[in-house]
């Protein structure tokens, strides 16, 4: 009898402590590294999940691009709507998303001495994957090209970025 009771104790103790994830409410807070060509990007992120398919995410990113005689330092925002197409168990999940980019590079060229700013907009899908270690800690991998109008940068770029997340 002692030991049923203890046994039920911790399962009941186990289950009520277990954070959901991936279910309408959950909400992430993360930090992104990604490579994109002759440069890198940083950006700090928040995931709301709506339900168990669909979420949405916003995003502040910095990114530097170096060119022959030129860089650029890139600050943007990033709303982006994901939704999950498929997961094979509880802890990974594969992801189609979009969003729209608007923010402003500052290009500098090192043989002219000059400075330019521009304001820019456009905009990204891709795939994402997520995959939770914990209930709290979760890594995500994601691929993105994006088309960029307005901009002195280009007109299209890929992104690849890995990033980890605190869930909540």
């Amino acid at each position: 009898m002692k030991i049923r009771l203890i046994l039920a104790f911790l399962i009941l103790s186990v289950s009520a402590g277990a954070q959901l994830i991936h279910v309408e409410g959950s909400k992430a807070l993360g930090i992104n590294y990604a490579y994109v060509k002759n440069g890198f990007n940083v950006s700090s992120r928040i995931t709301f999940y709506k339900n168990n398919n669909l979420a949405f995410r916003g995003s502040i990113d910095f990114e530097r691009v170096r060119f022959d005689l030129s860089k650029a330092s890139i600050v943007y925002a990033n709303p982006e709507l994901m939704y999950t197409f498929y997961n094979p168990g509880d802890k990974l999940f594969f992801n189609v998303k979009g969003g729209v980019l608007t923010g402003a590079e500052f290009i500098s060229n090192s043989i002219l001495d000059k400075k330019k700013s521009q304001f820019f907009i456009g905009e990204n899908i891709g795939l994402s994957a997520e995959y939770f270690i914990s209930n709290k800690i979760m890594l995500n991998l994601d691929f993105d090209q994006r088309f960029f109008q307005m901009s002195k940068v280009g007109k299209t770029s890929f992104i690849i970025g890995l990033g980890i997340n605190y869930n909540f």
